[in-house]
């Protein structure tokens, strides 16, 4: 079997995030993919603008059951419910008994600092590490991103995919501030997710 993790803190969870786990689907042939909300992240602290069950249940309303192409996804708490830092690893090693092939989405802000992620060697062993282009990346940037790969390549073995979707962009951090200031929200977040947001800031 072919599963996929898709990790992030989600605060909140946006378009942009349901189009890249759609496209890893797709494009590495998943069978099934694991959405997990971050408990307690080691490379950035979360938002207290949302808590991490808040989170969970907007990643929830984000892939709602009833929709056929959520058919492969499942949203998992694992992380959430560690009191240990979420670090990859662990998730890894969680879900690698269910699977013959195990796929791991990155953004490549993260991917240039993977090589300081805890047992990082162990991670490319692992799994293979699928790449999302951001689509403000110059030149200088995709250049920096295929030597990485090549290093991380030559040095580690590793497997390593660069994916050929173009990214949705829009930021958590952008959409955070935009429901401080009570701004809409709806073109930016599936709608379920926009309704857990009004109702819990009541607008």
């Amino acid at each position: 079997m072919r599963v996929g993790i898709f990790g992030g803190t989600f605060a909140p969870i946006h378009n942009g995030h349901v189009n890249a786990a759609h496209n890893f689907i797709k494009e590495c042939r998943l069978d099934k993919l694991y959405v997990i909300p971050a408990g307690k992240p080691p490379h950035k602290t979360p938002s207290d603008q949302f808590t991490p069950q808040q989170r969970l249940e907007m990643t929830k309303a984000a892939f709602p059951k009833d929709d056929e192409a959520n058919s492969k996804i499942e949203i998992s708490d694992f992380e959430i419910n560690r009191q240990e830092k979420s670090y990859t690893y662990y998730t890894l090693k969680e879900f690698s008994n269910e699977s013959d092939s195990l796929f791991l989405l990155c953004g490549t802000d993260m991917f240039m600092s993977f090589d300081e992620w805890y047992k990082f060697e162990e991670l490319f062993k692992m799994c293979t590490l699928c790449l999302v282009l951001r689509n403000d990346s110059d030149l200088k940037q995709i250049q920096n991103i295929y030597s990485k790969k090549e290093e991380f390549e030559n040095k580690y073995k590793a497997n390593i995919l660069i994916l050929k979707s173009d990214p949705y962009e829009i930021s958590s951090t952008e959409i955070r501030n935009m429901i401080s200031e009570g701004k809409d929200i709806s073109k930016f977040v599936p709608r379920g997710v926009c309704e857990y947001i009004k109702n819990a800031y009541g607008r």
